[in-house]
């Protein structure tokens, strides 16, 4: 059931100064501030430049770092605190009714739920964690043996299946839903977060004209639309040390 018509809500989100694994979450909390004039939502960041100076001390204060002692973390309206991406993403999710509506051919909740959440996994767990894994390991798409870059090969095929299961919908979103759920979020995210990365890795044009049509979807919702053109889409996508010149290295690869 909703929580979004009554009282009002504040939301704060604490993370690094990257995309990292809460840009879908990021995602979620604009288009939902937007839409619903109850909520007041900001983000706080742990600044990744002052990690040495600042985050020891801040690490042990859960006001801060949360349950888990790690972010991201979400407050709401200062009584309650949530750790970890899909759990924040998941709780948002079904405050907001972001879990879609019934179909003619999907008409139990559980059913269309699970199905939602099959998709929000493969792009976190298969293809957002394989992207920042791949930055953090430096991969070189050389030595196939390798684990790390044996993960970082799977990424095209995973996004081949999103593809192909968005080519079904009967509308720009899954499973037939006329407004985004959690997993056209977190989809989004997982397109635009590889093709960033590294467009090789991306699948063949014609395996990603849904992606693209989902990605221009999204990219029109305003509350997303105005988190694009007040530039606030961060350019450092993980906290790794060595993002700034593996990434340069790699780019010179594909001229």
């Amino acid at each position: 059931m909703s929580t979004t018509t009554s009282s009002d809500i504040k939301l704060r989100l604490f993370y690094w100064d990257c995309r990292g694994r809460v840009q879908a979450v990021r995602y979620m909390l604009e288009d939902i501030a937007y839409t619903h004039k109850n909520v007041d939502y900001k983000e706080d960041f742990e600044v990744l430049a002052n990690v040495v100076q600042s985050w020891m001390k801040h690490k042990p204060d859960e006001n801060i770092s949360g349950p888990f002692h790690n972010l991201p973390v979400l407050h709401w309206n200062d009584t309650h605190t949530f750790g970890q991406t899909l759990t924040i993403g998941q709780f948002l999710a079904r405050k907001f009714d972001l879990y879609g509506k019934l179909t003619s051919s999907i008409d139990d909740k559980d059913f269309l739920q699970g199905y939602i959440d099959g998709v929000v996994s493969c792009a976190y767990t298969d293809i957002i964690s394989n992207v920042l894994s791949a930055i953090w390991n430096c991969v070189d798409f050389v030595d196939e043996n390798l684990y790390t870059n044996r993960i970082a090969k799977t990424i095209p095929n995973n996004l081949k299946a999103l593809n192909n299961l968005l080519k079904n919908s009967s509308t720009s979103f899954y499973y037939d839903q006329t407004e985004p759920t959690i997993a056209d979020y977190f989809v989004f995210d997982a397109f635009t977060l590889a093709r960033d990365y590294w467009q090789k890795i991306l699948p063949d044009e014609n395996d990603r004209q849904e992606l693209m049509k989902l990605e221009q979807a999204m990219k029109e919702r305003p509350g997303i639309a105005n988190y694009f053109s007040k530039n606030l889409l961060l350019k450092r996508l993980t906290g790794s040390p060595k993002e700034k010149e593996y990434l340069a290295k790699l780019a010179e690869t594909q001229k």
